[in-house]
């Protein structure tokens, strides 16, 4: 099972999206505003992903290879970030630098709403971890 958001746009947001494709890492930056509810979400859903590696905190993540397409509202992009890995028994910490994940969005223009989608290749957890 992959991770998914969903994020209610502003018009003012809409408009800078479909009107100036140059500007969409300012426009994932301001959308997932460090410290907003969005940014906590989308750290969230990393963390998941990096979860079969130790107990990950996402440290700083930036947004690259961005692709949209305005006419279907569909688009792509990779996240590199660096993760810390928390060993709770062995009391050991590991940095990993430049870690990716990629993701895909949907902008659903009518109801001002994009949804971002990450690689259905991640390790979800399940009621079975609990035991």
């Amino acid at each position: 099972m992959m991770n998914s958001l969903q994020i209610k746009l502003n018009k003012g947001q809409l408009d800078e999206l479909k009107n100036e494709p140059a500007s969409l890492a300012t426009f994932l930056d301001i959308v997932f505003e460090p410290l907003s509810a969005n940014y906590e979400q989308l750290k969230h859903a990393l963390e998941r992903e990096f979860r079969p590696e130790g107990s990950p905190e996402v440290t700083r993540l930036n947004f690259d290879r961005i692709k949209f397409d305005q006419n279907t509202g569909q688009g792509s992009f990779r996240i590199v970030l660096d993760v810390n890995y928390s060993f709770g028994c062995e009391d050991l910490v590991t940095y990993k630098k430049d870690q990716t994940s990629e993701w895909t969005f949907l902008v659903d223009y009518d109801l001002l709403i994009i949804s971002f989608y990450s690689s259905p290749y991640i390790d979800s957890r399940t009621t079975a971890d609990e035991f």
